[in-house]
């Protein structure tokens, strides 16, 4: 409960919030609720006043600190997206660090966050559960269980400054989050009659911090909270949020480290003045780390001495030429050695990530009509992976989240067939912005061309798929179809990859005039080739 009074001692004007249920031992409420106090935090709202006025212990704030959720649903327009983005980012980090202190809020209501006129955002009621620390595994269960309650109560505080309207009609936060799943069988999404649009990327944020599926909720405040920072962050500048996070690790630790040691170290042994310069470009191009790093050097060369409105360097023969084998040689030595900046159980999925980039680009040089460059079309399926790539490197917990959702929850009664969230969803609800997003902010930063950023990014998922007018809507779309097959064959069951090969043909049939023959002989070269000479013998 929360009341505003007046204190006739000073004649100001408090928010006095009580608990629901009134403590055992009033003492002990009040040495837990001091320390609790302790946390400090912007998102926090220190306490003016803790005390006992029996039978009730309460916590008083100053009434200056800002408007519950209601009143400013009441009192103002409803707020824009990146206005309540802001507010939500700022009061989730403040629960973030009472949960890291060992405490829960219990009861997060609308009348429990304070939004203030600056954009900024404090949250009332840390302590008023009064619950001491305790070390039992018992406990710590206990805390864990209450913290997912605290950000999903926090979730449907987001729904409602977003849609306007209590979630389920109810606005006890408390109320609706039983009637949501472990505990009941409805469902809250946010709607689509907002007075300010929403986009997906920020819908999916909101959606997943109230999922039906438990599983697929944010498990930690700061996590939801780092989602819809990276949202905010985007929208104001495309090279903000997550982005912008990748952007400095680039400046700092580079791109990728080495993934072909063995090349790497032929470029590094010397005598490249007496190989070929096909010879030299094909060594280079077997390591993806050294190949960017080339081609980074070249092209911000060629910006420097004025060359700016030139089409990118993207010929490895040509960048060698230009950049002379010297240079070749230093690029090499400033690659970081395998693994890098990785810890060793994460090497693991950067590799797979690498080996499925191969395949993809073996494929797309299949399937793409005779007389295209087999290095281009490598160059384009790399980078249309390159996103991916750099997020497992740099950003490695953030792709174990996103890995996370896109493995359906476990079957229940209520939900027999459970969904998981596709790739783009869930870098939505992690990142604020696509896998894609990463790369090619990577390839401007590098300097690599317009032309090469506009075959990087593959069509969206629901997106038709239309006939290639031009070289680089050829490219891309093969090099897409390639990336989207090679997808398929992650999957175990026979009938299941089959379907999503089916699927993936349907989809670029047209547009590429391909078959299930094309695709089969691009899938499995060594398949068709035995057939070949079966037919033969």
């Amino acid at each position: 409960m929360l009341w505003q009074v007046l204190d006739t001692r000073n004649r100001q004007e408090l928010l006095v919030a009580l608990p629901r249920v009134k403590p055992a031992d009033p003492q002990q409420w009040l040495q837990n609720a001091r320390q609790a106090a302790k946390v400090e935090h912007p998102g926090l709202a220190a306490p003016a006043e803790i005390g006992y006025a029996d039978p009730w212990p309460y916590i008083a704030y100053p009434r200056s600190l800002g408007l519950t959720v209601a009143e400013r649903l009441t009192r103002h327009k409803q707020p824009a997206p990146v206005e309540v983005a802001r507010w939500l980012e700022r009061a989730l980090d403040g629960l973030a660090m009472a949960h890291d202190a060992g405490l829960s809020h219990g009861d997060p209501q609308p009348f429990m966050l304070l939004l203030a006129e600056d954009g900024q955002a404090c949250l009332l009621g840390i302590g008023l559960l009064g619950a001491g620390w305790q070390s039992s595994p018992e406990a710590r269960q206990r805390r864990q269980a209450e913290a997912l309650e605290d950000v999903l109560c926090m979730g449907l505080l987001t729904n409602r400054l977003l849609g306007g309207r209590a979630p389920l009609e109810c606005t006890d936060t408390r109320e609706v989050l039983m009637r949501l799943p472990p505990h009941g069988r409805e469902f809250v999404r946010l709607g689509w009659e907002q007075t300010h649009p929403v986009d997906e990327a920020l819908r999916t944020i909101v959606n997943r911090s109230t999922a039906t599926q438990p599983s697929q909720r944010y498990l930690q405040a700061r996590a939801f909270a780092r989602a819809l920072e990276g949202w905010r962050e985007r929208v104001q500048n495309p090279e903000g949020g997550m982005v912008a996070q990748l952007l400095d690790r680039l400046k700092r630790f580079g791109g990728l480290p080495v993934t072909r040691p063995e090349a790497v170290r032929q470029v590094l042994a010397g005598g490249l003045e007496q190989r070929h310069a096909d010879e030299l470009a094909g060594l280079v191009l077997q390591d993806l780390a050294l190949t960017l790093e080339l081609l980074r050097r070249v092209n911000l060369a060629q910006r420097r001495e004025g060359g700016a409105g030139q089409p990118a360097v993207l010929n490895m023969a040509r960048a060698i030429s230009l950049l002379g084998l010297e240079e070749v040689a230093t690029a090499a030595q400033s690659l970081r050695p395998w693994p890098g900046l990785l810890a060793p159980e994460r090497v693991v999925n950067l590799r797979l990530a690498l080996a499925r980039a191969h395949q993809a680009a073996e494929v797309a040089r299949r399937l793409a009509p005779a007389g295209y460059d087999p290095e281009v079309l490598r160059l384009v399926a790399m980078a249309q992976n390159l996103g991916r790539l750099l997020a497992q490197y740099h950003l490695p917990s953030e792709c174990e989240q996103i890995e996370r959702l896109q493995v359906p929850p476990e079957p229940t009664e209520e939900h027999p067939n459970p969904q998981p969230m596709s790739e783009r969803a869930a870098a939505f609800a992690v990142l604020g912005c696509e896998l894609d997003d990463l790369g090619l902010a990577a390839l401007r930063h590098w300097g690599l061309g317009d032309e090469l950023q506009a075959m990087a990014r593959r069509p969206e998922p629901d997106q038709p798929i239309h006939h290639a007018h031009g070289d680089i809507e050829q490219l891309r779309l093969s090099c897409a179809m390639a990336n989207e097959l090679v997808d398929c064959l992650v999957q175990r069951e026979p009938r299941k990859r089959r379907q999503a090969i089916e699927a993936v043909t349907r989809r670029y049939a047209r547009a590429l005039g391909l078959g299930l023959d094309d695709v089969q002989r691009a899938l499995f070269p060594e398949s068709a080739q035995a057939a070949v000479q079966h037919t033969l013998a």
